[in-house]
Order: C-alpha cells, then sequence, then structure tokens
C-alpha cells in the first residue's frame, strides 16, 4: 500500500514539475538590419542611416521579447558636420545607443505569408526610454527567414533632446523613424 502511494505521488510530482513536452519551444532571433531617421527644418529635410543594426530576441510560450539598436555614432546623412552636431545634441559619447524594446505576449512566429503586428515598443534615446504603440509588418517564406519593416514617429523634446537649429530655426521636434531587418529564427 505505501509502495503503491508512493509511485502516484512521485508521478503526481513529474508531471506537476516536469517540462511539458506541450510547452512551445525557444526560437532564437538574430539579424541585421538598417535604419533611418527622417528630420525636418523649415528650409531642408534630412535623412540619416546607419546600416548597423542589430536585432536579437526570443519567442517562447511566454510570447516575443525582442530588442534592436545602432550606434548614434553610425548614422551618416552624408553631411559630416551635420553627423557630428547630432551627436553633441544626443550626447552620443554619454549615450551611444539608440534602441527598441519589444516585448508581446502570446506572439508565435508567422510559419509563411506576410502579417502586420501592432506592440508597444520602449524606444530609448538620448537615455531618455519612451513607450508608445508601433507596427510591425514581417514577411516570410519559410518561417526561418523573416523579414521585418517598420515605422513609426518619435519626438525629440520626449527624450529631453534640445532641437537643433538652423538659422535660427529649430528643427521639427517630431522625427520619423524607418528600418528594415532580416531576422534569422533558430530554435
Amino acid at each position: 500500500m505505501i509502495g503503491k502511494s508512493w509511485v502516484v505521488i512521485n508521478l503526481v510530482l513529474v508531471v506537476l514539475f516536469a517540462p511539458s513536452r506541450l510547452s512551445a519551444q525557444t526560437v532564437n532571433l538574430a539579424g541585421t538590419g538598417t535604419v533611418e531617421y527622417h528630420l525636418v527644418h523649415k528650409f531642408h529635410k534630412i535623412v540619416a542611416t546607419s546600416k548597423a543594426m542589430a536585432v536579437r530576441g526570443t519567442v517562447d510560450a511566454s510570447g516575443l521579447k525582442v530588442m534592436a539598436r545602432a550606434q548614434v555614432a553610425t548614422f551618416d546623412s552624408e553631411n559630416t558636420n551635420r553627423d557630428a552636431h547630432m551627436m553633441e545634441v544626443v550626447e552620443g559619447e554619454k549615450y551611444p545607443y539608440v534602441s527598441v524594446r519589444i516585448g508581446l505576449p502570446g506572439f508565435k512566429l508567422p510559419t509563411s505569408g506576410s502579417t502586420k503586428v501592432n506592440a508597444d515598443a520602449s524606444v530609448e534615446l538620448h537615455g531618455v526610454a519612451v513607450t508608445h504603440p508601433i507596427e510591425i509588418s514581417l514577411e516570410t517564406k519559410d518561417g526561418v527567414h523573416i523579414q521585418a519593416r517598420f515605422e513609426f514617429k518619435e519626438s525629440l523634446t520626449a527624450h529631453k533632446i534640445e532641437r537643433p537649429s538652423l538659422l535660427f530655426v529649430a528643427v521639427d521636434d517630431e522625427i520619423a523613424i524607418v528600418g528594415k531587418a532580416d531576422v534569422i529564427a533558430k530554435p
């Protein structure tokens, strides 16, 4: 009698504490991409591009956790004086990275086709994180190679950045962030 009870208790403990075969496998995400900002001044428009964006993340039973980041020094507007001034404005020496972090509960990787995902993103620039929704477009043919595209607006003053001026006229507060990344999903 004691032997049968012991077997039942052990069986219950194994079922409760053993990893479930039905639980989702962790998938690691890694990739690279480009990101650019579009800045508007009354007299001209500026586009600066970084080709050094890194993407890392995981998808598991809890959902998606992903981060994309680029060094602020890698943004090129094809004007070295302007780029040096932007490094000063965003204090690139003190805050060398701009990053976007997303957590999306219940997210499952698409196996094929195109899909749009809405998520709350934490955008950190100049040492200040601001959270707001963004939309990400995902496209894949095999569920392993995924292309992600995004575009959203960001406020310079929300990140405590003093807007640069030219001829005593400050740039617009709102900048557009546009990017794409090629990501590989590996178990």
